[in-house]
This record gives structure tokens, C-alpha cells and sequence, in this order.
């Protein structure tokens, strides 16, 4: 083809020759995992994750962060490509795509003021009867917990911010919220009020997180290459740095 004919084909079509838009990938701000950092960039493990299986996939992408519910309306209108990081329901598996490989098993923790002497032996109904607890209005936690929380006697309060839930357990609104581990860990050392909360054991449960794909004809192929490509990133020595920098004690911080 001579450059004379390529200036012409280009000058007649030159959308076929643009590059491909980014991939949008929806997600709600909840740290250390999708957060923005001090520039208001989007930083956090699952964040650095997709960035590395992005850049072998030569993928574009564009993170956009915004509330939950708007999360969850953007994916089923397909105007999301991908979101992060969520755990698996089956309600979202109706408009979002699970792929095999998992970025975290997230634990979802009960927490309460050091000091008030609350103990958590693994009953759920037993403590749910005793004291009342505080989550934000998108948290899901498990089936048990959701039935539960249903029955007359439960007095659970929503809020609109993860942030605010920690501060109106501080403020002494509720005995304990629910929240996950690595989130709670985060928000409470940045108020400085991470030696005034104790994480109650056992957790409520322990699932994995993803980053997930919309319901698109194209998104099974990405998500087959999303997946090769991140298990190949999670042999790595790099995956191994930035997850003992992030989850420290984790599996990966013990592989030889």
C-alpha cells in the first residue's frame, strides 16, 4: 500500500484507524482495595492488580468511582465494561459475569469500641439479640446476616458511608458495625482511631472478591483473557511485593 493510498483510506475512514475507547471499569470507593490517592487517582490492591493485567492485555482503561446503587445501574444499562471489587450473589451473577480468578477472599468482621468488653463466640442471632449494630446502606454480608436482620427484634442502622458508620460507632450511636477487615483497618488508621476499636473473631464470613465483567457479547472473551493474564500476574515476584504491601500476612506473603 503506498502512503499516498493510506492518507486517502485514512482521510475517508478515519474511525476504522482510531484507537479503541477505554474500558470502563465502575467502582465504589472502598479502601485499601479501589480508593483515589492524595493526586485523586485511582490507587488501592485491586486497582494495581488491574492495572498490571491491563497493561499485558494492552488494554485501555478508565476507572470511574461513584455510589453502589449507581454502580449497580450503570452495569445492567451496560455502560460499565467492568466493575470492582464484589462479591458473588446471585442477584448481580443476573447482570454481571464472574470470572474464575478472585483478586481477595474478603472477610466481613464484626467491631466494636476497646474496652466495652463485647465478645463475639460465633452466634450471629445471639449477639444480633443483644446489641445493635451499624453497617452503610450497600453492605452486603451474607444470607444468615440478611435474614436476620429482617426479624422485629434486630435493631441494625444504615448509614450512607462506610466512613460515617466507623464514626458513629466511635460516637457510641450503635455497639458495633459490620464491616470488612482490610476497610476497617484502613479508615480507622487514617482518624487515628485504630487502637480504640476492636475486630471481633470469627468473622461473619469470608468470601472472594472480584472484578467483574457486563453482560456484553464481547465481555467472554475478555474475561478469558482477564483470566489467563491474572493468573499469570499472581506467579509473579510483583504480585507477591504489592500484595505483602497491601495485605501483609496474606497467602501470597508466605509463598517461598
Amino acid at each position: 500500500m503506498t502512503k499516498a493510498l493510506l492518507i486517502a483510506l485514512l482521510a475517508l475512514h478515519p474511525a476504522a484507524f482510531a484507537a479503541e475507547p477505554p474500558l470502563r471499569v465502575c467502582s465504589l470507593g472502598l479502601a485499601p482495595q479501589t480508593m483515589k490517592d492524595a493526586d485523586d487517582k485511582p490507587a488501592g490492591y485491586a486497582v494495581e492488580i488491574l492495572q498490571n493485567v491491563a497493561a499485558a492485555l494492552r488494554w485501555q482503561i478508565q476507572i470511574d468511582y461513584m455510589p453502589w446503587a449507581r454502580v449497580v445501574s450503570e452495569m445492567k444499562l451496560g455502560r460499565c465494561d467492568m466493575a470492582m471489587t464484589v462479591l458473588y450473589f446471585k442477584d448481580y451473577a443476573e447482570y454481571m459475569l464472574f470470572p474464575h480468578e478472585a483478586i481477595l477472599d474478603q472477610k466481613n468482621v464484626l467491631v466494636v469500641r476497646r474496652g466495652d468488653g463485647i465478645r463475639f463466640d460465633g452466634n450471629l442471632e445471639k449477639f444480633m439479640r443483644q446489641y445493635s449494630i451499624g453497617l452503610y446502606v450497600d453492605k452486603r454480608v451474607n444470607d444468615e446476616f440478611e435474614a436476620l436482620r429482617k426479624a422485629p427484634w434486630a435493631k441494625v442502622d444504615t448509614v450512607p458511608s462506610a466512613e460515617l458508620n466507623m464514626k458513629k460507632l466511635l460516637f457510641k450511636r450503635f455497639d458495633a458495625i459490620v464491616e470488612n477487615d482490610l476497610n476497617v483497618t484502613h479508615e480507622m488508621r487514617k482518624l487515628g482511631k485504630l487502637d480504640d476499636v476492636d475486630i471481633l473473631s470469627p468473622p461473619l464470613s469470608v468470601t472472594p472478591a472480584y472484578i467483574v465483567f457486563s453482560h456484553k457479547p464481547e465481555s467472554l472473551k475478555r474475561m478469558r483473557q482477564y483470566d489467563y493474564a491474572l493468573a499469570q500476574f499472581k506467579r509473579t515476584d510483583k504480585y507477591r511485593a504489592l500484595t505483602n504491601r497491601y495485605l501483609p500476612g496474606g497467602p501470597a506473603s508466605e509463598q517461598p
